[in-house]
């Protein structure tokens, strides 16, 4: 079957400010590291760790299974599953050796309807294919930064064999039982008569296929430093958004345990670590719903963590907008949490 050519991401989606707020999260990414094997042009990484800790107080460290059994033992007291499971996030997940064990842990747990990874798949070899795939991988998403060796030279600083690569990813195509593999790869990583040799490439060897466009998803990196742009990376575009939509349907997790309110590098807040606190705690706890609260009276430029995030622009969706519906999510917000003091007293 040909691949389609089609955006990665999930596709059918909740408007969330219908059944906001949610008791469970639709999704949490698990950093399993947040090392990374490349460093390229677009991303924090290519400034390096010391620059990335003097910008965003990031230092790289790869999560423990002490933490992520952590993790998978307290996602059991949600009332719900996950829609979605993210091994991923600021890092390269295939460092972690343990991520076979990982995808298993949580789907023998039933704590998401889907467990993914995104990946850069230069580490992806038969043998961990076969691992990931008999853990029970639901989706691999393979990002690219080329269709040569020397454009990954050039986008990552890293040398590769891209004939490899390529016959890695198709192993695991043809390996695959229900895995969906999807890749994608940013418009910069491609010259213009380049884009449907992309897409002739991976027509028989992937699920879906996609060109998306480059943001400045990272502050302080020089090749999108004051790049202004009116779309996301599908290329639709739309107004500003006032609101960001990500900490009222996700929690992003890091190696060390800390959990924040989304899944970017800047970690805007602290809802506490999973080492001494409950996630359930967390997603229900007063950090959290003032961290609600602040986002909808317009007070994200507030916090100087949000205010150079680009991602209510980037990687949300229409069906996320929350800025027409805030007085009505306000009041909601604000009923719940006296229900709930209400019956702790």
């Amino acid at each position: 079957m040909a691949s389609e050519i089609k955006p990665i991401y999930g596709t059918e989606r909740t408007k969330l400010s219908e059944v906001l707020p949610l008791d469970t999260p639709f999704s949490i990414f698990v950093f399993p590291t947040t090392y990374c094997n490349f460093k390229c042009v677009y991303c924090a990484h290519s400034m390096g760790h010391n620059k990335m800790k003097e910008a965003y107080d990031f230092i790289p460290e790869t999560m423990s299974m002490e933490v992520y059994e952590k993790f998978i033992f307290q996602m059991k007291q949600f009332p719900k599953k996950l829609k979605m499971l993210s091994l991923t996030g600021q890092g390269e997940p295939l460092i972690n050796k343990n991520l076979p064990l990982m995808v298993r842990m949580a789907k023998e747990a039933n704590i998401a309807e889907r467990v993914e990874i995104i990946s850069n798949g230069a580490l992806l070899t038969p043998e961990l294919s076969n691992a990931l795939i008999e853990a029970g991988l639901d989706t691999l998403r393979i990002s690219l930064q080329g269709i040569t060796s020397d454009k990954y030279q050039e986008i990552c600083g890293v040398g590769i064999d891209f004939d490899k690569y390529m016959e890695n990813i198709r192993y695991f195509y043809k390996a695959k039982k229900q895995t969906k593999l999807y890749v994608k790869i940013m418009d910069v990583a491609l010259a213009k008569e380049e884009e449907q040799e992309f897409y002739k490439l991976f027509e028989e060897c992937s699920d879906r296929m996609y060109i998306e466009k480059m943001l400045p998803a990272y502050d302080g990196v020089s090749l999108t430093k004051n790049m202004q742009v009116d779309y996301d990376r599908y290329g639709r575009k739309h107004e500003k958004r006032k609101v960001c939509p990500l900490p009222f349907f996700m929690l992003g997790i890091f190696p060390n345990g800390d959990v924040e309110p989304c899944d970017t590098i800047y970690k805007p807040i602290v809802l506490g670590n999973i080492n001494d606190g409950l996630l359930l705690d967390m997603w229900n706890g007063p950090l959290l719903k003032k961290f609600w609260r602040e986002q909808l009276k317009g007070n994200r430029y507030e916090n100087k963590r949000c205010a150079v995030c680009c991602a209510p622009d980037d990687v949300s969706h229409p069906e996320d907008v929350l800025d027409n519906e805030v007085e009505v999510l306000l009041t909601r917000i604000d009923s719940k949490t006296q229900k709930s003091c209400g019956g702790r007293k």
